[in-house]
């Protein structure tokens, strides 16, 4: 069930609703039927391995934490985690060999069972109890798509705040606006950035150059807002329950370099990453100085590449970010030295520095966005000119598509860059335009404009 349909939000409303009416006693039993009911709507056999999952992950995190040996704990530690991983890595093997579908946000929580592991293993008093709630954890449904990769105890401490509260208006009313403002920028401008790049992607090689590099930049937008409106639905859903997720985006189109675009793009894989592999990595070879930086970080990257799929592309993709990441990182005090002596020069430095990121990450998105390596090459080459262009330009396409691709891309770069000012003047209108007219009008926007051709959330299949 899509989370931009009526019959699933209305649905969601009112399993909130009586989410609340229910005793303290019942709603961690009652969420778990939840998101069960949620995923079995998807996959009844791969319903059955999340549960194997998280009941093997649950049973061996008692184990770690009762142990006394460290040799033990590592035992099921690495039982555990190597459990894990082989299940993540055979279903994409599967995927990519036999064309297998790929469970349901098996990345994701996957994920989040490792950092429950490793948490426990650092700290036993991290380890759950209660058997039902942890089910719940790697389960709970406004997550399970796509994340955010929620920590363990962040998330218990929550459940069992929640599960005696009563209904926390203000926070439900955030989660509504999340909800409104993620479907917004999923329906309004992803889908319609979406069509465009569908159209070009018809014929590429019929297009100028001027579209064809138009339609490169158009597809890091467009991720950007069909990933974070997703990320803004889910966090508002989880809301209405009392459960506040981790943010996923801070402003990734501000960044002046590509270190600091990874610390605001997909922040909970990002800092998922740096605490369970990055970090642990960097004390075992903080010996190497340098060739430690770049080591670390070169396999950070790959392992984030190959987490979107085992194939030569997303490789590439993460070789591209680790050369990035470490030239950033290497040259960070040199940077200092040139920009960092005056505001005016500070300045500079970020006016050159954001539209490289761009670029950087444009740059690596052709490998990331294509399927096969010799589509990828046959993007590059249009891009760089290697391969001639044809000669359409928007007259090539329907006026539907073309019109609204310019106000769009624009609309998710101001959002992308934290829409400065924005705040402000939410306020002022606050003073004058009632809370309930606000949302009418963004619903009314959301049913005239959203197209019919819509596309599945882009993160939906990892």
């Amino acid at each position: 069930m899509s989370f931009v349909s009526i019959l699933f939000l209305l649905a969601a409303g009112a399993a909130a609703c009586l989410h609340y009416a229910l005793p303290a006693r019942f709603r961690v039993a009652y969420l778990l039927a939840l998101s069960y009911g949620f995923y079995a709507t998807w996959s009844l056999p791969y319903l059955a391995l999340l549960l194997a999952a998280s009941a093997l992950v649950y049973l061996a995190g008692q184990r770690i934490a009762a142990v006394p040996g460290e040799g033990q704990k590592k035992l099921f530690l690495g039982a555990g985690i190597g459990g894990l991983l082989a299940l993540v890595i055979a279903f994409k093997l599967a995927g990519e060999i036999r064309g297998m579908l790929f469970p349901l946000g098996l990345s994701y929580y996957s994920f989040k069972l490792i950092a429950y592991l490793v948490e426990v293993y650092w700290d036993d008093s991290v380890c759950e109890p209660d058997f039902w709630a942890f089910m719940l954890y790697p389960a709970f449904f406004p997550q399970i798509v796509s994340g955010p990769i929620q920590r363990p105890l962040e998330f218990f401490t929550q459940l069992r705040r929640q599960a005696m509260a009563r209904a926390d208006y203000a926070q439900i009313e955030a989660g509504m606006r999340l909800i409104l403002g993620g479907l917004m920028l999923k329906l309004l401008i992803a889908d319609r950035l979406n069509a465009f790049i569908a159209a070009v992607e018809l014929q590429p090689a019929s297009y100028n150059h001027q579209i064809i590099l138009l339609e490169a930049c158009c597809f890091t937008l467009q991720l950007y807002a069909d990933f974070a409106g997703y990320t803004n639905i889910a966090i508002g859903i989880g809301k209405l329950f009392g459960i506040t997720a981790p943010p996923n985006f801070a402003a990734p189109f501000a960044a002046s370099n590509i270190q600091e675009m990874w610390r605001r793009w997909h922040m909970s894989l990002t800092s998922w990453v740096t605490d369970y592999l990055f970090m642990p990595l960097q004390m075992a070879l903080r010996g190497l100085g340098h060739v430690s930086t770049i080591l670390c970080i070169t396999i950070s990257m790959v392992v984030i590449g190959l987490w979107h799929g085992l194939t030569c592309n997303f490789l590439v993709f993460g070789l591209c970010h680790a050369v990035f990441v470490s030239a950033t990182a290497l040259t960070a005090k040199l940077r200092r030295r040139i920009f960092g002596i005056h505001v005016v020069t500070r300045v500079i430095g970020y006016g050159i520095g954001v539209p490289l990121t761009f670029v950087a990450m444009t740059f690596s998105q052709l490998f990331w966005r294509t399927v096969t390596w010799a589509n990828a090459m046959q993007h590059i080459n249009l891009v760089f000119g290697r391969t001639p262009c044809g000669t359409l330009g928007w007259e090539g396409m329907r006026t539907e598509v073309a019109e609204p691709v310019m106000i769009c891309m624009a609309l998710a770069a101001y959002f992308g860059a934290g829409a400065p000012g924005l705040r402000w003047l939410a306020g002022r209108i606050g003073l004058i335009v009632p809370a309930w007219v606000q949302y009418g009008l963004a619903l009314l926007l959301i049913s005239t404009l959203t197209i019919e051709a819509g596309s599945s959330f882009i993160y939906g299949q990892f």
